[in-house]
């Protein structure tokens, strides 16, 4: 009884504490990106001598979106290797919006210091033309795609970003799908569902927050708890319906969110599931962890006897493409269960699912960039260790 108690508590917890914020601050990025998407991706293309800082703002912006699009720009010759690093370096993937909604504080100042060790990784990379010798074999990697059809719009052709129709972002990164069932859910009653439930929610996740969980009323308590259990549940259910595991999003669903609001809405609450998904394994765990080694006081000195090595595990972390470890992890520093240095290390060194395109394109520019990534990542997390220490 007391296990089904805790789930319970904790699937109120993730929606309204998380679920609900997240799913405003992803949409107005979504939004904006919508209303700028070829803003930034222009200038990339136009001004080259600029391009490492254009590349780690588009890094910087919360979600895998930024540095997914510049992908394509390195494969196709359109920027460069260190560009492509310091968009990597730079983004948070996912995990940003934990941040945000959790701990804002947190978030800005990650923001900087990737930001800054992005510019300087990229600039420094394409000083002395590291990766300039890689080759990509666009041939065969073209052989490998199959006919493009857009899972996401149902039709064979919709509006490209920062590529063209029939080039080997087209013949690789789009794919056709054989899950049918998963396009007319999310299209046509997931995403009105997630809204709408989001929408009634939100007065009373902004008073529970404002009143720091006082409240009176007993029907605002009862609704809470009944919604915020019936909303996190869903969101488990549509991630595992939809067969994602640690990839939020891909080049194709990045695309469709560029060309529609419609399609912004429909990833949005797709994204925010999954996100959901991964906060309540987070908390579910952390949960469990403290009622195993002593509480509160029990984690502070098993975080005191391991020191360094809890940086280097999120530099592992990091490695793992895809979003969802890097969520939880960001799940975890919000209760506090690691240090800022350990939150900031793997900031760095995680590709989100930008890595997923890069290693589907070039397998060898995944693993340099991915190496240029970790190395700043233990040089910055071991001086913010020595600095709490």
């Amino acid at each position: 009884m007391e296990w089904i108690y805790l789930f319970y508590n904790v699937t109120v917890e993730v929606f309204y504490k998380v679920g609900v914020f997240v799913s405003i601050s992803l949409l107005l990025i979504g939004l904006i990106d919508y209303k700028f998407n070829g803003l930034i991706i222009k200038l990339l293309e136009k001004d080259r001598k600029n391009q490492v800082y254009f590349s780690a703002l588009l890094g910087l912006v919360p979600g895998c979106g930024g540095a997914i699009v510049v992908v394509p720009m390195y494969i196709l010759g359109k920027v460069t290797f260190g560009s492509l690093v310091a968009a990597f370096i730079t983004t948070m993937g996912d995990a940003a919006f934990i941040l945000i909604v959790g701990d804002i504080t947190a978030y800005f100042k990650v923001l900087i210091i990737s930001g800054i060790t992005g510019v300087i990784c990229g600039l420094f990379i394409d000083y002395f033309k590291i990766g300039e010798n890689i080759v990509i074999n666009k041939n065969n990697q073209m052989e490998k795609g199959k006919e493009y059809v857009n899972e996401e719009s149902g039709h064979k052709y919709h509006k490209h970003i920062a590529h063209k129709q029939g080039d080997i972002v087209d013949k690789v990164l789009h794919r056709r799908t054989d899950f049918k069932y998963v396009y007319l859910i999310t299209h046509n009653i997931w995403y009105k569902i997630f809204w709408l439930l989001v929408i009634i929610s939100f007065p009373f996740a902004l008073e529970h927050l404002l009143d720091a969980h006082t409240h009176e009323n007993h029907f605002i308590i009862e609704y809470m708890n009944i919604s915020g259990s019936i909303g996190t549940v869903l969101c488990i259910l549509y991630t595992l319906l939809s067969r994602k595991g640690i990839q939020g999003s891909n080049f194709d669903k990045t695309e469709s969110k560029l060309g529609s609001i419609k399609e912004t809405l429909i990833h949005t609450a797709e994204e925010v599931a999954f996100l959901v998904s991964w906060v309540f394994v987070a908390f579910l765990g952390y949960e469990i962890l403290l009622r195993y080694i002593g509480g509160v006081e029990g984690l502070k000195l098993f975080l005191e006897n391991k020191g360094f090595l809890v940086v280097i595990g999120a530099v592992v972390i990091g490695l793992i493409p895809g979003c969802g470890p890097q969520i939880l992890l960001a799940a975890i520093y919000i209760s506090g269960g690691i240090p800022f240095s350990a939150l900031v290390a793997n900031a760095i060194c995680n590709d989100g699912d930008a890595l997923f395109p890069l290693l589907a394109l070039s397998k060898k520019s995944a693993l340099l960039v991915t190496l240029y990534n970790v190395i700043p990542a233990l040089l910055i997390g071991g001086f913010l260790y020595l600095l709490e220490t």
